[in-house]
């Protein structure tokens, strides 16, 4: 699969359906960085789902009706369902509208029901999104360490930004 060209990213049409499937998650990534005023692109969505068994297989069925494929090496051809899903610190699906990231283990990342509880919930042409509080956007950035999210945690609190 290293040779697939990827999506356009369409998170609308991926919010679209994780709510029809009432999936409980918290946007988190670039996406969550863009919604606290960032303005670096991202070419993908990455959420945090709440681990209950009952959202991961509404999650896995979210998936199929996106047609997703996992991009995870050695693992592109397993079935997605609910319990392919939590043993793996991250799965990154392509669909057609682009690619979604769930992570169970982010670094930094508070447990679910704190994140959940701090989240921002925007509307998205009246689909409810759930995104990572600013501050726990930091920590999460700052435990990454990557060069891209020390890019993004100076945007997010330089206090000349556009908020």
């Amino acid at each position: 699969m290293a040779d697939r060209a990827p999506a356009t990213l369409d998170p609308q049409r991926i919010f679209e359906e994780l709510a029809r499937h009432e999936v409980d998650f918290v946007l988190v990534g670039g996406l969550a960085a863009q919604t606290h005023g960032n303005t670096r692109m991202t070419n993908d969505v990455d959420v945090i789902p709440e681990p209950d068994p009952g959202n991961l297989a509404r999650l896995a069925a979210a998936l199929r009706a996106l047609d997703a494929s996992v991009l995870n090496p050695g693992h592109e051809e397993i079935e997605i369902d609910a319990a392919m899903l939590p043993p793996t610190t991250i799965w990154q699906f392509a669909t057609p509208h682009g690619d979604i990231d769930v992570l169970h283990d982010a670094p930094g990342a508070a447990p679910y029901a704190e994140l959940r509880e701090r989240a921002l919930v925007i509307a998205l042409d009246g689909t409810p999104v759930p995104v990572a509080d600013r501050d726990d956007l930091i920590r999460m950035k700052l435990s990454r360490g990557r060069p891209i999210d020390r890019a993004d945690v100076a945007a997010l609190t330089d206090p000349e930004a556009d908020r």
